[in-house]
């Protein structure tokens, strides 16, 4: 008897999968089921719940469970309770950049080599969560050719919104820098404008300036030129640069040193987003408790890793002065509605980046704040909330799935278990004989040899 009723089940679904391929609605192509849903709304975590991916969208999300049980069904995958959010963003990223450059790379290597390093960057910031990527500043356009082949299908990585060479004043920051062979200097309004037009032909989504030393009028002309082409613009900027590029008009203040509540009050009004980069404003103290929280909820990183993350925390250390006067200014903006994202600036995007976002919660922003900012704050941000940043249906399938709930620990962000990127299940694994990027470029060449 129970066979008889399999059998009709099997033939009754088989007719509504029938149905379903290209007559009333497509037939999905993965289905991720018994699994909890944290969506970036900032809503409730949704429990028990399936999620239907067609193509590259989420076509249906659902109460559990999913119970179509045939041999031509698609990929259904019991995902066992673990939890699922939209792809992470790091938004604060030089593909390229090294800090501290051990081996003095950066001077003396070509912009090919260079590029090598990038992409591989890239690739292993997928494979850690993050989907998508605002490069803030990259030599030779490596950034919009990287996202190029990536979009096009060369190889698989995470999206790019890329921001070329960064922009500043002939004697401002970045110019001169034997590591940092990218920024580009201008002395008047008409360089400024030349500047911008052939990133914009180039195909930027980002113009990056250097605002502190630019002046009022060469500000102008890079916000006007790029807002009239959709192109945002970002500006590295302390106290009182900061005020006047946000009352002239830029998208998003990077680091905002020494920021006044005046100058937060103001991005708040006007929508100005924040990238505090706050990963790199750390005293010693600091660095000594975010390792200690992070192994709180029982991640344990091999030693290279710990030892290189570390390393590039004391590359960048602040005093204890300022690094407390940043964490109040974080807070502050919080308080005040400034939207924040999380820019790691340092390199790898997968470890660096994975330490902004925890940073973010450690320095005093709840996790639900710090997840929300690291997915549908920062899509907002990059003018692509109508496609990702959020678990909806109709939107671009950019998820991730972790073993743990992040909301009672940030750093349940490091329990992976799945990645899908445009629709599509990313290999996670690593090829054994492949070195990592903190063997490659973060250890002495004698060690190595």
């Amino acid at each position: 008897m129970s066979f008889i009723k399999s059998s009709i089940n099997r033939i009754k679904y088989s007719v509504i999968f029938f149905l379903l391929n290209g007559y009333i609605f497509p037939l999905p192509n993965i289905v991720l089921t018994n699994c909890n849903i944290i969506d970036g709304n900032g809503g409730p975590i949704q429990k028990g719940m399936y999620v239907v991916i067609r193509d590259d969208r989420i076509y249906k999300i659902s109460k559990g469970p999913f119970l179509i049980e045939d041999e031509n069904e698609p990929k259904i995958i019991d995902l066992n309770g673990s939890f699922i959010l939209p792809g992470l963003w790091n938004n604060h990223t030089h593909l390229s950049d090294l800090l501290p450059d051990i081996n003095n790379i950066l001077g003396t290597e070509n912009s090919i080599q260079a590029s090598i390093r990038a992409g591989r960057n890239a690739m292993d910031a997928l494979k850690s969560g993050f989907t998508s990527l605002r490069s803030t500043g990259s030599r030779d356009y490596l950034d919009v050719y990287w996202g190029k082949a990536f979009e096009q299908g060369v190889f698989i990585g995470p999206t790019i919104y890329s921001a070329g060479n960064p922009i500043a004043a002939e004697d401002g920051h970045g110019i001169d820098d034997y590591a940092w062979p990218a920024t580009i200097p201008v002395t008047n309004g008409k360089e400024m404008a030349e500047a911008v037009k052939k990133h914009i032909d180039m195909g930027v989504k980002w113009i990056k300036i250097m605002a502190d030393e630019l002046t009022k009028e060469q500000i102008k002309i890079a916000v006007k030129i790029a807002h009239e082409n959709n192109v945002k613009v970002v500006a590295h900027a302390a106290e009182k640069g900061a005020y006047r590029a946000v009352k002239i008009g830029v998208d998003c203040i990077e680091h905002g040193y020494d920021l006044s509540d005046k100058t937060l009050k103001l991005m708040a009004k006007n929508g100005t987003y924040y990238d505090p980069t706050i990963v790199c404003n750390l005293s010693s103290e600091y660095i000594k408790e975010r390792e200690r929280k992070i192994t709180d909820v029982g991640i344990h990183s091999n030693k290279t890793i710990i030892d290189g993350r570390v390393l590039v925390a004391f590359a960048d250390e602040r005093s204890s002065k300022v690094a407390k006067r940043q964490r109040r200014i974080l807070l502050r903006a919080n308080e005040l509605g400034v939207k924040i994202t999380p820019g790691g600036d340092s390199n790898p995007l997968d470890e660096i980046g994975l330490l902004e976002i925890e940073q973010l919660a450690f320095s005093g922003l709840d996790e639900m704040q710090t997840l929300m900012a690291a997915t549908k704050i920062s899509a907002e941000m990059n003018g692509v909330l109508n496609d990702v940043g959020t678990i909806e249906s109709g939107k671009i399938a950019d998820i991730i799935v972790l073993k743990d709930n992040p909301l009672e620990h940030i750093s349940n962000i490091r329990k992976l278990e799945m990645v899908i990127k445009n629709g599509s299940i990313v290999d996670l694994s690593i090829p054994e004989s492949q070195k990592s990027f903190w063997e490659l470029y973060f250890k002495k060449k004698e060690d190595v040899e």
